[in-house]
């Protein structure tokens, strides 16, 4: 595997740190629910800091950036290169996204390194904090076009997976392929145990981003989906559960930030009452709790390829 450090990691030395960092809530999405903002993949595929307020943004990035992981003074994105074999870090700066360096990795020749939603072929990627930077697992599934075969003469998805440690200081950054094979390390389920649940919810309770909150949701009749379910939440801690939005969802990866709940919602599309189709990209999405409206809501990169398939 191959590193390159292309403009100054100096950078990195002089920096200030961050007084707190987000948290990954969905692929994409990062929430710093004490600062009050996250950090999103737009629908573009550029990084872009939101308000968890009033949905403002604070800055987006000048380039292709998904968002994976924000240490002190720094936050770890991809890039995006559409050359087969080689992937592209950024490090940009989380107070207005400039970039502060760049690194390349390699990956197999036939793999493209981009979560941009490609038919017949889908690319992840998840990175881990370590003491010396942080440890990043990706993955690509891939399928032939319609009748066709791989070199073997196989017609099933291929799967090609790999890790490798990123090495970060004032002097120089590497990336270093681990040879053993890694997974990263599960994290926790949506469903919350019986000894974690909270007295005040329901039976079947969810975990909301770093375990701060928990939520728990009721069908209820709905004219256009059949049934919504009605959201109700509380924040560990706290002394009653609130009432949230009724949505076409039992669960989201959701956060709670003041009296902000924020979650992530995949694509939607519904016929409405006059018969014509509606519906809404993937999107970040706040709701007052204290006042029970809607607040605001941004489009989010959906990296799962939707469109038609090539014959």
């Amino acid at each position: 595997m191959i590193a390159r450090t292309l403009i100054g990691a100096l950078a990195l030395a002089v920096a200030g740190p961050a007084v707190a960092a987000a948290e990954r809530l969905a692929p994409g999405v990062l929430v710093d629910v004490d600062a009050g903002r996250a950090i999103v993949a737009d629908a573009a595929g550029y990084a872009q800091a939101v308000s968890l307020a009033d949905g403002a943004s604070a800055w987006i990035s000048s380039e292709p950036a998904f968002p994976l992981l924000e240490t002190p003074g720094r936050l770890l994105a991809l890039g995006r290169i559409e050359a087969r074999g080689v992937g592209l870090l950024l490090l940009l700066d989380p107070a207005d996204g400039s970039v502060l360096d760049r690194i390349a990795f390699d990956v197999p020749e036939d793999v493209v390194a981009s979560v941009m939603p490609r038919p017949k072929a889908q690319f992840s990627v998840q990175a881990q904090a370590t003491p010396e930077g942080a440890r990043l697992f990706w993955r690509e599934v891939a399928a032939p076009l319609r009748g066709a075969v791989y070199g073997d003469g196989s017609d099933e998805p291929r799967i090609s997976e790999g890790a490798f440690d990123l090495v970060l200081d004032a002097r120089r950054s590497l990336a270093i392929p681990l040879r053993d094979a890694v997974a990263p390390a599960a994290g926790p389920t949506p469903d919350l145990a019986p000894g974690e649940r909270l007295s005040t919810l329901g039976e079947r309770q969810f975990r909301g981003l770093a375990d701060a909150s928990a939520m728990s949701s009721a069908p209820v009749a709905d004219a256009t989906f059949g049934a919504r379910w009605q959201w109700t939440v509380q924040v560990r801690g706290a002394g009653r559960a609130i009432v949230g939005p009724a949505l076409p969802y039992a669960y989201l990866p959701f956060a709670v930030s003041g009296s902000t709940l924020v979650y992530r919602t995949e694509p939607a599309a519904w016929i409405d009452a006059n018969g014509r189709t509606a519906g809404h990209p993937a999107r970040l999405a706040a709701w007052d709790l204290a006042r029970g409206v809607a607040r605001w809501h941004v489009d989010v990169l959906d990296p799962v390829y939707r469109g038609p398939m090539p014959p």
